[in-house]
């Protein structure tokens, strides 16, 4: 979460993912890996994976460049996938 997100430039903004399993289980010290598929000039993501904890969550920070525009991330824990979408404004 969030599925959007909306940053000024030079700012950031977080994106919490959640991984369940069976029975909407929290899966806990999973690696779930970001990658910016769009507006790879517009944004960073940090870090580039992390590990979930005991309740299936990790954070990552999303950082607006100096452009403005749209760009996209996508996050994947082995066959698991979940986009955000990013919008950078003035």
């Amino acid at each position: 979460s969030p599925k959007r997100l909306k940053i000024k430039r030079k700012e950031s903004g977080y994106a919490k993912i959640t991984l369940t399993g069976e029975g909407n289980c929290p899966v806990e010290g999973e690696t779930i890996k970001a990658k910016i598929i769009k507006g790879k000039k517009l944004i960073t993501v940090s870090p580039s994976s992390a590990i979930t904890n005991e309740d299936g969550q990790t954070e990552f920070t999303i950082t607006a460049l100096k452009k403005i525009g749209k760009a996209e991330v996508q996050f994947i824990a082995k066959h698991v996938k979940t986009k955000i979408q990013v919008k950078v404004t003035k």
